[in-house]
């Protein structure tokens, strides 16, 4: 974990001049070299790619990042960088990340934190109205990649007082597989009831349970 991939560092913190002068100055055949990090300074994957850019063939790493002291490679993060570099999965099933992730969760009883990348439950989620203002329009422009065709994940919308009337229809239009607009009567309702309960002091999101029953009230031609 103490290695950096900075131009210019010294030996023996240079991950990239251990591996160049591995390779060619000591002659040691590229796959021969397997590179196996931790994550002590938040460099575990970025020394895993500096060791594969500087002819290391291998990077070891563990489901989530699991590992001793403050973990490894996270193994998903590896399979999402190897297909940047080479543009191409390799025959590899990205959706089975989401399936081992639900697997530690359910099965396991592993709780991972909301805002891991690739497998936290809020992700590819947005709480900001700009953002799903984005979404309604083209979702790529807010969401980093096909989420929903790489990791099964598709992007969705929490619900606060910052989501705006962008994030409250949304939020309907993919849950409920409907097309209503930010103009619709029902939605300004449901944002003047969000608004109010965030004038009382209310600190936490809006829960999908309450979504709906907001829905139920206020556009009852919608709710399912």
């Amino acid at each position: 974990g103490y290695g950096v991939t900075y131009p210019g560092v010294s030996m023996p913190r240079s991950v990239n001049g251990v591996m160049y002068g591995l390779t060619k100055f000591a002659g040691v055949p590229s796959e021969w070299l397997e590179w196996h990090g931790h994550n002590d300074f938040h460099r575990a994957l970025t020394n895993a790619i500096g060791s594969w850019l500087y002819g290391c063939s291998a990077a070891n790493g563990s489901l989530l990042g699991i590992g001793e002291r403050t973990g490894n490679t996270p193994t998903e993060a590896l399979v999402i960088e190897y297909i940047a570099f080479r543009g191409d999965a390799n025959g590899m099933d990205t959706t089975v990340i989401t399936e081992i992730a639900n697997y530690f969760e359910k099965e396991m009883g592993y709780q991972i934190p909301p805002n891991q990348p690739y497998v936290g439950k809020n992700f590819n989620v947005t709480r900001a109205g700009i953002h799903a203002d984005g979404l309604l329009k083209d979702e790529e422009i807010y969401n980093i990649f096909d989420t929903n065709k790489l990791l099964n994940k598709p992007v969705s919308v929490g619900i606060t007082d910052k989501s705006g009337v962008a994030g409250i229809v949304y939020w309907i239009n993919h849950h409920l597989k409907v097309k209503v607009d930010k103009n619709h009567p029902g939605v300004v309702k449901i944002k003047e009831w969000i608004d109010t309960q965030y004038e009382a002091e209310r600190t936490i999101g809006i829960s999908d349970e309450e979504m709906h029953e907001l829905v139920k009230k206020y556009l009852p031609e919608t709710a399912k």
